[in-house]
């Protein structure tokens, strides 16, 4: 009789301690050059957005589509909840969109889509800049595509996005 309450005591181990035991740092949360991140996380969670479908969920993206918006992007933001994201939208059609993570206190999942709505490339788990990172230590990603959605570390896989899935977007355009 004493197997049953010790394989449940195991088990409730496995679900609640092991993932506490195990869990990895969290990312940094402030950065010498995001003085208000408090400001900059309120500011992208109450940001108007576009909803858009993944074959997994939904999509609430704030859309960034002029220079100094994509510049900004994420940065010094040390929340995103799942479903919520950024999308980058840039002038002239599908190209090769390089992104530098400075100042990015979370991990984030980048999807460069094309024009025609398909997932062309992912970045998964892109991780967060701890301050001080030297700028050619700081992590870069690119891909092809006319946007670049930025999601919370593996929500991507949770939303069932890879290359080569279709994402249901209204039209979007950059004003520059």
């Amino acid at each position: 009789m004493k197997t049953p309450v010790l394989n449940a005591l195991a088990l409730i181990f496995a679900v609640v301690a092991l993932p506490i035991l195990t869990a990895q740092t969290p990312p940094p949360t402030t950065s010498a050059e995001c003085p208000d991140t408090a400001l900059s996380t309120s500011t992208f969670l109450k940001a108007d957005a576009i909803k858009a479908k993944a074959p997994k969920g939904a999509l609430s993206l704030v859309v960034v589509n002029d220079l100094d918006s994509r510049e900004r992007g994420l940065m010094c933001v040390v929340r995103v909840p799942h479903g919520k994201g950024m999308i980058f939208v840039f002038p002239g059609g599908d190209a090769i969109q390089g992104f530098w993570m400075k100042n990015t206190l979370v991990p984030l999942d980048m999807v460069w889509i094309r024009a025609n709505g398909l997932v062309s490339s992912l970045a998964a788990n892109v991780p967060a800049t701890p301050d001080g990172t030297p700028d050619d230590k700081i992590a870069r990603r690119s891909g092809m595509g006319i946007y670049v959605l930025e999601l919370g570390g593996g929500d991507a896989a949770r939303l069932g996005l890879r290359p080569g899935v279709k994402i249901l977007l209204p039209e979007l355009t950059a004003t520059q």
